[in-house]
């Protein structure tokens, strides 16, 4: 399976994917969903919403941003897994594509045996998703 990591702008105007294909859709929780166009070959299109933050110990969030929760990490491996024989790539956006997207990306590309590599060379993944995602895919193999 390939991944494919873009921003709201690209998914809103239709992405070139030779194969078959599933979305994960993130938008901001202040934020309306993508308009994720119905391509040929879109099999299935996943919309989640949290905010790019990542907790820290020296600071607290503020109450009005959303972080990626445990559930969320693994709606998107069952997404995920119940596309895996009929989609050939997984794209991923977020607003930016810069942040969620690679992170979610990225851990899906690891838990499933691939190097992960180019998402952290290309994209400033969000630490926090990544663990989430990693979290969730030992979930479901334990």
């Amino acid at each position: 399976m390939k991944f494919q990591v873009t921003d709201r702008s690209g998914i809103e105007a239709g992405v070139l994917v030779r194969s078959s294909y599933i979305v994960v859709s993130i938008h901001d929780t202040y934020s309306p969903p993508a308009k994720v166009k119905k391509q040929s070959g879109l099999r299935g299109l996943l919309q989640l919403a949290f905010d790019d933050a990542e907790p820290t110990r020296s600071t607290e969030l503020a109450g009005t941003f959303t972080l990626m929760t445990c559930q969320q990490a693994d709606e998107i491996w069952k997404f995920v897994e119940q596309h895996k024989d009929d989609a050939g790539a997984v794209i991923v956006h977020c607003e930016a594509g810069v942040s969620r997207s690679p992170a979610v990306a990225a851990a899906l590309c690891k838990g499933m045996g691939g190097n992960d590599r180019q998402f952290f060379r290309k994209y400033q993944p969000n630490m926090y998703v990544y663990r989430l995602m990693l979290e969730a895919a030992r979930r479901r193999t334990a």
